[in-house]
């Protein structure tokens, strides 16, 4: 219905300005939302305030003279009322809004949705990439469901969307977990070695030192660390991310690119971009960053605990765009850091064409975001199109205690040990009903009742109860008659106030979506689901006397389309966010 409202507005200043009634030299972005108040109509419209200024005339003015030549070609509008300093607050026939259950059920599935691919646009949704050193734990668990939902939505929304995961298989960590793997793998062969500091502790390694020694024998048992580390980090990188493969597709989250940062190095791309830095006069040789100011620093930052390691080398002017000090790209030897082959990576991901880039990371990461800005800045790239989604931290607690360790396995809280417990559903629910920046506890206690004080069940619960009166109708014997059958006479018998209400926002979802997707923001879905299923136990609730399914057969069917309709934009809505729909669920306690 708002898009209808938007072409009418459109059409109607088109032919003002054919009139010479209005300029129009320019068409200002203008808003077309619902009043506060349902008293005041179904859109309200502030284009005429929007013209003021480029028409030089009173809003009023401007708004009456649209209402005077509104062109309405369908015949959608049963009035419009100029309100307050030039508002135009439409009220839409019944017919339009009794029209919506049919636009939903013919749409199906696809409904809040634009067509694949439809805007042109690629986008690349950079999100998890943990490090293939271990398992992905719940600090990548939030970054993992947004980083996905986002991507979801991008491609409702019409994009082309590619997600991806970096791959960080270049450098000491590997290194040192090569090294753990070749200790448990003499260890399998009777060796007493033991690990040392830094080295990974966890069962994991010995697991994959197991499949190692199945898949080679004896043969690196005394080769030299030269001939086997290759060999080790390959094989440990290559079992852990199938085990974080796993987890993910447990989560029901997949990527389309793997993108490997050793093959920067081998392709000699990371060298290059400090090359180019160089070449565009980006960069200068000291002992230290330049600054006004002396640089104060955390003790416990990594800044500080490496300050010894990257004294001196070759800098990167990014205070320059932003960041609060220059950068070293190239130590004192020459080696890049890791920022280096960060930037590389970035500048790769333009060079392959995406017209967005977004990279889900965790609020931690906050510091290293300007650098990354300031580096494609000097290299000549289009800052705009680079966004990032920081993802704060969520507490995972049970009987009011944090939860960090697996019972079962005694060591770090995977994300797999969340979805076993708490289930997908509801670990995707949870880290998306709030903004990426806020903080909260996730509750494991709470999120296992099954009642409306569990925001999850009764989320799911609006689904389950639309399917199961659709089932009472057919055992009844008032199987709805469905798109084909569906009359105007049906449709006219919804005449509540909270029937027209649910249906005119059940019409408003392809914004919700649309909006959600460009703002980066999931909730906004999930809420206007919310509002949908709270509006529904309220409605079935209030009028238990003058059920849904009754003696009377027209109103029956009209209900039952509006139920069905209701069904179907939940179902799409939670597809978009990768939730389940349920067919059947126990009602809650309070409702047996």
């Amino acid at each position: 219905m708002r898009q209808k409202v938007f072409a009418l507005i459109d059409e109607t200043l088109a032919a003002l300005k054919a009139a010479g009634t209005l300029k129009l030299e320019q068409v200002p972005g203008y808003a077309v939302e619902p009043p506060k108040n349902p008293a005041h109509g179904d859109w309200a419209v502030n284009v005429a305030m929007m013209l003021t200024k480029p028409e030089g005339k009173p809003p009023r003015d401007i708004a009456n003279a649209i209402v005077k030549g509104l062109v309405d070609k369908e015949g959608i509008v049963a009035k419009v009322d100029v309100a307050g300093p030039g508002f135009l607050n439409f009220t839409l026939k019944p017919g339009v809004i009794l029209d919506v259950a049919r636009e939903v059920l013919r749409a199906g599935d696809t409904f809040g949705r634009r067509a694949p691919k439809s805007t042109g646009k690629r986008v690349m949704v950079e999100f998890v990439s943990a490090n293939p050193t271990g398992p992905v734990h719940i600090g990548h668990a939030r970054g993992a469901f947004m980083g996905d939902a986002v991507s979801r939505l991008l491609e409702a929304a019409g994009h082309d969307v590619t997600r991806e995961f970096y791959i960080n298989d270049y450098g000491k960590q590997v290194e040192t977990l090569g090294r753990t793997l070749h200790k448990r793998y003499r260890q399998l062969f009777g060796e007493q070695v033991e690990l040392g500091e830094g080295e990974y502790p966890g069962e994991y390694v010995i697991d994959i030192a197991k499949t190692w020694k199945a898949e080679v024998g004896e043969r690196y048992l005394k080769a030299p660390e030269s001939e086997w580390l290759p060999v080790a980090i390959s094989v440990a990188i290559r079992e852990n991310m199938k085990a974080i493969q796993s987890s993910l597709e447990k989560a029901n989250i997949r990527h389309d690119v793997f993108y490997s940062e050793a093959s920067l190095h081998a392709a000699g791309k990371v060298k290059a971009v400090a090359e180019q830095y160089k070449a565009r006069g980006a960069t200068y040789e000291a002992t230290e960053a330049r600054r006004e100011g002396e640089k104060v620093r955390s003790e416990d930052s990594k800044a500080a605990q490496y300050a010894e390691r990257q004294r001196g080398g070759t800098f990167l002017m990014t205070s320059q765009h932003g960041d609060d000090e220059d950068r070293v790209i190239l130590r004192h030897d020459g080696t890049p850091v890791y920022l280096t082959a960060d930037l590389a990576y970035h500048q790769e991901k333009y060079e392959r064409g995406f017209d967005r880039i977004i990279d889900v990371l965790g609020a931690d990461h906050a510091g290293h975001t300007p650098r990354i800005k300031a580096g494609m800045i000097l290299l000549g790239l289009e800052p705009k199109k680079l966004d990032f989604l920081l993802v704060q931290i969520v507490r995972i607690t049970r009987g009011g205690e944090e939860v960090k360790v697996s019972k079962r396995k005694g060591t770090v809280f995977e994300l797999e040990d969340l979805i076993d417990e708490a289930g997908a559903d509801v670990c995707r629910f949870l880290f998306l009903m709030k903004t990426a920046n806020a903080r909260f506890d996730f509750d494991l206690d709470k999120v296992k009742e099954q009642s409306k004080e569990n925001p999850v069940f009764y989320f799911q619960y609006g689904h389950a109860r639309c399917a199961n009166i659709l089932k009472k109708a057919v055992e009844k014997g008032q199987t709805f008659v469905g798109l084909e059958g569906l009359t105007e006479a049906h449709l006219a018998r919804l005449t509540l106030p909270e029937e027209l209400v649910m249906l005119k926002k059940m019409s408003q979802l392809p914004d919700v979506v649309a909006s959600a997707a460009e703002r980066l923001e999931p909730h906004h879905v999930l809420y206007f689901c919310q509002e949908l299923i709270t509006d529904f136990h309220s409605y079935y609730t209030r009028y238990k006397a003058d059920p849904i399914i009754s003696a009377d057969p027209e109103k029956t069917q009209g209900r039952l389309a509006l139920v069905a309709a209701l069904k179907q934009t939940l179902r799409s809505a939670f597809a978009l966010l990768g939730i389940q729909a349920p067919e059947y669920m126990e009602a809650p306690p309070e409702e047996e």
